[in-house]
């Protein structure tokens, strides 16, 4: 009796590389799941070159995610993709937290250890590579993340302390060309000591982010990061007015826009959108959501509301409903996102703030993109160990 055989097994493997080739990311990421064959297929230099060609470059939202997988808003689909990040990075979700994203690449770092570890990966390729140990940092505050897609490289700064009670911060630089660490600038800023840590943004040769010293009364601060020069910096700009709360930095069409809910009484009077004016150094408010937008959040002022941006666009997205809703700064409109069929499933699971992600992410096809170590290279205890001990 003579089996009967699928489609794609009668067709030319390059005719077959060339028709999935037109896939989108997560359709790619389910493919991979059929077979042994398919698997080894869609993780090939050869498809994923092809791959590279034909796939639109899309900018994703990363919003959410859950034990399993990250959800993902293409805004040029207009549709959710579930994808299965951390199974592709070969991370176990609780053990780590996803601290940045660049050039198609994450950045993770280990939970509940007593010294951190950093590891970054490409999920298209399925590649990885755990950074080595800092020269002093023990206590992340900053983190922030560049990739250069010219040179092909990516740069990593941290800022932290070498001990809990350390008033003396100290900034180390990774560098993907020469593997490792290097000391930049140590400092005794006040406005450098956090409660938590804290993400930069890269914008024109700077990493820019929120303070939150530990003197809270001063509230935030706008600080900057000249990698040039190898300081840190207080910009001095006053924040807009009124009770700011969940602020977010962001990147849209070159420009450097701030984000967040202004609370009174306990409720969330407005949500807004403001840009820095470089020369005054003052914030101006480019968008306020409407109150028929705002009352469909639900809104007490604990809600998390996060935020992420780019090119035209601006994303905000809450726990409390799963909520997002998306403004285009060139057409001045308001748009829902549709529900996620994985977030219906997950309401009466325990979903708190903690599962909100916020950044955006561009993937990368090109195998030898940044030079990340394949991932059949590194022993699985390096990825998987309850990071920290070693």
């Amino acid at each position: 009796m003579v089996e009967r055989q699928s489609f794609f097994s009668r067709l030319p493997e390059e005719l077959t590389e060339r028709i999935l080739a037109h896939l989108p990311i997560s359709a790619v990421f389910r493919c991979r799941c059929v077979c042994k064959q398919w698997n080894s297929l869609l993780t090939s230099n050869s498809f994923l070159d092809l791959w590279g060609k034909f796939s639109p470059r899309d900018v994703w939202f990363l919003v959410y995610h859950t034990r399993h997988m990250v959800a993902a808003y293409s805004p040029r689909s207009g549709l959710w993709n579930n994808l299965p990040l951390y199974d592709r990075c070969s991370l176990d979700s609780s053990q780590v937290l996803l601290l940045a994203s660049s050039g198609g690449l994450l950045c993770f770092r280990n939970r509940n250890s007593d010294y951190p570890t950093l590891i970054v990966c490409n999920p298209v390729t399925s590649s990885h590579r755990v950074l080595p140990d800092m020269l002093q940092i023990q206590y992340i505050d900053i983190v922030g993340m560049v990739a250069d897609g010219i040179t092909n490289s990516y740069k990593i700064l941290v800022t932290g302390t070498p001990e809990p009670d350390s008033n003396e911060s100290i900034t180390e630089v990774y560098d993907s060309r020469t593997q490792r660490w290097e000391h930049h600038c140590r400092s005794q800023l006040e406005f450098l000591q956090f409660w938590y840590e804290v993400h930069a943004i890269w914008h024109d040769g700077f990493f820019y982010c929120l303070a939150t010293p530990l003197n809270t009364s001063q509230g935030y601060r706008l600080i900057a990061y000249d990698m040039g020069k190898r300081e840190w910096t207080d910009l001095n700009v006053k924040m807009p007015a009124g009770d700011l709360r969940c602020p977010s930095l962001l990147i849209c069409r070159g420009k450097l826009l701030l984000a967040g809910k202004i609370v009174e009484d306990y409720l969330i009077r407005s949500v807004c959108i403001w840009e820095l004016n470089m020369e005054s150094m003052r914030w101006v408010k480019v968008e306020e959501m409407p109150d028929e937008v705002l009352k469909k959040i639900h809104s007490p002022h604990s809600v998390l509301i996060q935020c992420q941006g780019h090119g035209d666009l601006v994303c905000f997205s809450t726990h409390r409903g799963w909520q997002s809703i998306i403004y285009n700064l060139a057409e001045r409109t308001w748009h829902w996102l549709p529900e996620n069929d994985v977030c219906v499933r997950s309401k009466s699971q325990a979903m708190g703030r903690n599962n909100l992600v916020g950044l955006p992410f561009r993937y990368v096809t090109d195998v030898m993109a940044y030079h990340i170590t394949d991932i059949g290279t590194l022993h699985d205890s390096q990825v998987m160990m309850p990071l920290g001990h070693r």
